[in-house]
């Protein structure tokens, strides 16, 4: 059977346990494209504004800002969206290799099982994004709304984007398959994974020094241009940005290891003992709200950058409306990617949760052990989140004396992410109970 037919009658009979994942990947991949297409349509509508004479050549600068902002959660979406379904994916293809089938025909029955969710996902993202058109152009900078048409790209970015979707997704599995090529028992078997290496620290310091070192120097490089100052900027906060979701797994397969040391209950024992094996799966469960808690914290000095200002000021007001805007599609991200990571994350422990079930392990103890999983990482990841965005805003600190107002929009920013997560882990429960009794 040649690998097509053979992809084509894997997807034909699949079951509702197996469809539930693909569901949520071409949600996650809709939901990136979406984005990228929404941000991109705002930065290509500022840049033809300031193209007109006389126009202020600062809303492009600040709208790349609110790129750098956006470019790690959209990021960290679409390669959710890529690894939703590896673990069944996996052990899916292994099988196959164990009962004969090629490497050519695994690797290419999972090229088209990854490309036709992407391609699917990114597919509704395009349609979502110009559904959602009108209602973006009803936003006012510069003292007008957009016409539909400044923020409309055309055909080659959105197919560059598509294309760019679709990469994701095929290098993401090309990666995920050495395992399965190599080992194909190994991965029937649950080999664990390698651990994580402090070196993921490294370049932790290395931006610490360079943030330093360019806030000494800020009024050189302001000097230099305002262009020079407003890229510095951009490349600290997404370099802090992308790096705090690198540091964020090793921080808590350390944390599952202090806890399974000190643990005094079965609950709180399942949950350390999970949070060291795969801090990568935790970590992507709370790693979106702890990001929206980061841009928060980035985005509470904006209304003291704004205080003092008459009220009729444009600028003023337009950073005010650009922070909100940030805020609202980075808490989207942030919400699809807990929602579908929270469900891959059950599915993908099933059998797990199978065993211990059958070893007489309580639900209401797995439910439990679950939660722990989830707050306890979710309180210390977040607590680093607002602590790193005070180190970036930590040269204009005193801003938030001048308008407290940051610090509500902080709060609330925290509290709705943290419920949002804990929700989201509770409306999980059915799907645990029914891997359990499977």
């Amino acid at each position: 059977m040649s690998a097509v037919r053979l992809w084509w009658s894997l997807a034909r009979h699949t079951h509702a346990e197996t469809r539930l994942p693909t569901v949520l990947a071409v949600t996650a991949f809709g939901v990136t494209t979406w984005a990228v297409l929404t941000v991109a349509g705002g930065v290509q509508a500022f840049q033809a504004r300031a193209e007109v004479p006389g126009a202020d050549p600062t809303y492009p600068f600040l709208s790349w800002v609110a790129v750098a902002l956006l470019v790690v959660p959209t990021a960290t979406l679409g390669a959710a969206a890529a690894r939703l379904t590896i673990a069944r994916r996996d052990e899916r293809l292994s099988r196959l290799r164990l009962a004969g089938a090629t490497s050519a025909q695994t690797t290419l029955v999972a090229l088209l099982d990854a490309g036709a969710q992407a391609l699917s996902g990114a597919v509704a993202g395009v349609a979502l994004a110009l559904a959602t058109l009108p209602a973006a152009a009803q936003l006012r900078f510069q003292g007008r709304t957009f016409d539909v048409a400044e923020l409309r790209l055309g055909v080659v970015p959105v197919l560059a984007t598509v294309a760019a979707v679709l990469a994701v997704a095929l290098l993401s599995c090309l990666v995920s398959l050495r395992r399965v090529v190599v080992t194909p028992l190994g991965v029937a078997q649950r080999v664990p994974q390698k651990g994580l290496s402090w070196v993921r620290v490294l370049p932790v310091l290395a931006l610490g020094a360079g943030f330093v070192a360019a806030f000494n120097a800020s009024s050189v490089l302001f000097g230099l241009g305002a262009a020079v100052g407003v890229l510095v900027l951009v490349g600290l906060l997404a370099g802090a940005f992308a790096l705090f979701n690198l540091v964020g797994p090793l921080f808590v397969s350390l944390l599952g290891r202090v806890l399974a040391a000190r643990a005094r209950s079965v609950e709180t024992l399942l949950a350390a003992r999970r949070m060291a094996e795969d801090p990568k799966s935790v970590w992507r469960s709370v790693g979106g709200i702890s990001l929206v808690t980061f841009v928060a914290g980035c985005l509470s000095v904006v209304p003291g950058l704004t205080q003092g200002e008459d009220a009729a000021d444009r600028l003023a007001v337009d950073i005010g409306t650009g922070a909100a805007v940030t805020l609202v599609i980075s808490a989207v991200l942030a919400a699809v990617s807990t929602g579908v990571t929270q469900a891959s994350r059950v599915l993908d422990s099933r059998s797990r949760y199978r065993m211990l079930h059958l070893a007489g392990t309580d639900l209401g103890v797995l439910h439990s052990a679950r939660a722990r999983e989830t707050w306890i990482p979710l309180v210390v990841t977040m607590g680093g989140a607002a602590a790193l965005s005070l180190l970036v805003v930590s040269p204009v600190l005193g801003l938030l004396q001048a308008a407290p107002v940051g610090v509500l929009w902080f709060l609330g920013c925290a509290v709705v992410g943290a419920v949002l997560v804990l929700l989201a882990a509770r409306a999980s429960r059915p799907l645990v109970a029914s891997c359990a009794s499977r």
